[in-house]
């Protein structure tokens, strides 16, 4: 039985040998037929004959080509393609143009047509432009006329350039294999002035390709004009000349904006004044100081409204507690407002989140209270909701023209546009952080904090926008336009204003913070201060909490507590404030009021999480042309 078997095999492999082998799918020829235009255009005829055996080829070809390239330095290059027509077998076949991240797909065919087996061959002509390069001794094409990315083995390929006259070629090189080889495979059969042909001297397998380079002596094609570069240009660097064209606006705008009506009116004499201007509340001073309200006008009214026994700070707990009182001196209508809706509903509060709405609303009705006396009469915003709105728009416009500028694919596009403006909104965290804390005087935390978001900001949307485009030329487009983020923030406050009468308002309230804030008491004596006793010292603290000068104005009372017998800061303001802090240290305890203290009010004001924490150099594949292509 055993030697039997062999002899039982024969019929089998006999009957087997009788059956046709399946043919491969593969590309019989391909012919690339380039004639260059005295303009430099290439008018490219392909002729692609394919063996279809139904599986990867049912209803057509695909063909793939590249219109977007990088030169050795990073810059983009977008060259014209333009389809003028496409044949099957000699007649008119449907297509459909898809875009891809790098280009353009030819999809050939009718979908609901399923192609005959055997032979078919296809003509591609189109146009294309920016091909040739122009050196300084000869012009030049490199033609990558198959390209790399056809999934099918290629038999045969050839190249063809004719010029636009009969001129010699100086030089010639051909590279054949996969992308980035130099192979040889490939050799010149015919050559003659104004024409060269190329062809492969052996099969070419899936994913290798033939690309060929001709070069001839200036003059024979027109290089491109001032024009047409800058024309280029402007198509190459889409996206960057969006982002700069977006900040030129955003810019104009503000500074057109800031010369018609944000220019400040020229500053008075500034000479030190003992007191507020005439009616303002501490609150208030600090609100025209700084023309826009935040938690330490609401600090300074809260100790504006104990110091005139409106309410009293108890201090000994873990945390602060603020109890109102009967009586007092006369306070303005914002304040009274703020009083009585921290105590609406109850005598007392801590403190803490779980009050959050009484103090939110207390605060609010503070802000309302000076905006309604202040606002429009001492200084102007010249901003407004149309402006806003432009200046936002101008952003989101740039966002978005630089991210689809920057692809072709829509769903890229619109990943581009998510990536950039969840960048775009911590840059503008920052730039209100950095702007407040400019405001408040000498840069501190917030200040640092701002920076050091908006530099991660920054360098997070650099490198993502060069790993989308693969070189740092792709990413200046992306640090352009968010350089609009903070202009947008900023360009808020560079737009206020005083009036004429709130100019000289200002002029008294830093009239007022010379004398509180004055280390050298020297400079005061001539102009007669008014004498330093502990009841000065309590009626302006406030004011100079609302100034930022507390610190200051409080060592000048060291020694007069402590000659007044008050044993402590604390005792100075024993009739609204009850605590162990200070040890006889007034610095200590103003320095607990405008730190710890008003950090307390802030954070219980704010709703719980609404605060933010966070010549034969070629290759195989190099060139004009190229792409591939597929079944479908």
């Amino acid at each position: 039985m055993i030697a039997l078997r062999p002899i039982a095999c024969v019929p089998i492999m006999l009957l087997a040998a009788l059956v046709p082998a399946a043919a491969a799918e593969r590309i019989l020829a391909f012919v690339s037929d380039v004639v260059v235009e005295r303009n430099g255009d290439l008018e490219v005829m392909e002729t692609i004959r394919v063996q279809a055996e139904g599986r990867d080829i049912q209803h057509g070809i695909l063909r793939d080509f590249p219109t977007i390239y990088r030169t050795p330095d990073g810059a983009r290059v977008v060259v014209g393609f333009d389809v003028r027509s496409v044949t099957r077998d000699g007649t008119a076949e449907p297509f459909a143009r898809e875009s891809l991240g790098n280009g353009v797909r030819l999809r050939i065919g009718h979908a609901d047509r399923v192609l005959t087996t055997g032979v078919h061959e296809y003509v591609i002509r189109y146009r294309t432009t920016r091909q040739i390069g122009f050196f300084s001794d000869f012009d030049e094409l490199t033609w990558n006329a198959t390209g790399t990315g056809w999934t099918f083995a290629i038999d045969s390929a050839e190249a063809r350039i004719t010029l636009p006259e009969r001129a010699p070629f100086r030089q010639s090189a051909f590279y054949t294999g996969p992308q980035g080889a130099r192979g040889k495979d490939a050799s010149v059969v015919a050559e003659a002035p104004g024409h060269i042909v190329f062809r492969t001297t052996r099969p070419l397998p899936p994913r290798n390709g033939l690309t060929v380079a001709a070069a001839w002596q200036k003059g024979v094609v027109e290089p491109p004009g001032e024009l047409q570069r800058t024309q280029w240009w402007l198509s190459d660097h889409l996206a960057l000349a969006v982002a700069g064209l977006g900040l030129v606006i955003v810019v104009g705008f503000y500074s057109y904006a800031w010369l018609s009506v944000g220019r400040d009116p020229p500053r008075g004499t500034i000479i030190p004044r003992f007191g507020p201007p005439d009616g303002m509340s501490a609150a208030g001073v600090r609100y025209v100081h700084r023309m826009t309200f935040d938690n330490r006008c609401f600090t300074a009214a809260i100790i504006e409204l104990a110091v005139k026994k409106h309410l009293k700070i108890d201090g000994r707990g873990k945390q602060p507690v603020i109890e109102t009182l009967k009586g007092g001196a006369p306070i303005g209508p914002a304040e009274a407002s703020m009083a009585a809706r921290l105590f609406a509903t109850k005598p007392f509060l801590v403190l803490d989140k779980v009050n959050c709405e009484p103090l939110g609303k207390a605060r609010d009705a503070l802000s309302i209270g000076l905006s309604m006396a202040y606002a429009g009469k001492l200084f102007t915003n010249n901003f407004g909701w149309s402006r806003l709105g432009l200046a936002g728009s101008i952003v989101v416009v740039a966002l978005i023209a630089v991210a689809i500028s920057r692809t072709t694919e829509p769903d890229h596009a619109v990943g581009l546009i998510v990536a950039m403006v969840v960048t775009t909104i911590p840059i503008m965290i920052a730039a209100a952080m950095i702007s407040n804390a400019w405001r408040r005087g000498p840069p501190g935390w917030l200040f640092l904090g701002g920076v050091l978001l908006a530099a991660l900001a920054v360098l997070v949307g650099y490198f993502a926008m060069w790993s989308i485009g693969g070189n740092h030329v792709a990413a200046l487009p992306g640090v352009a336009t968010f350089a609009l983020a903070p202009l947008a923030v900023w360009g808020f406050h560079w737009l206020q204003a005083p009036t004429k009468a709130g100019r000289e308002v200002m002029d008294q309230i830093e009239g007022l913070k010379d004398y509180l804030g004055v280390a050298e008491e020297e400079r005061l004596e001539a102009l007669n201060p008014p004498d330093k006793t502990p009841e000065l010292f309590e009626r302006f603290l406030p004011y100079a909490i609302a100034l930022d000068v507390e610190n200051t104005w409080a060592r000048r009372f060291v020694g007069v507590l402590a000659a007044a017998s008050a044993g402590a800061a604390a005792g100075v303001a024993s009739s609204w404030y009850s605590g162990s802090l200070g040890d006889g240290d007034p610095v200590a305890f103003v320095d607990h009021l405008g730190g710890e203290f008003s950090s307390a009010v802030a954070s219980a004001s704010t709703p719980p999480g609404s605060d933010s924490g966070s010549g034969g150099g070629g290759s195989s594949d190099s060139g004009g042309g190229g792409g591939g292509g597929s079944g479908w």
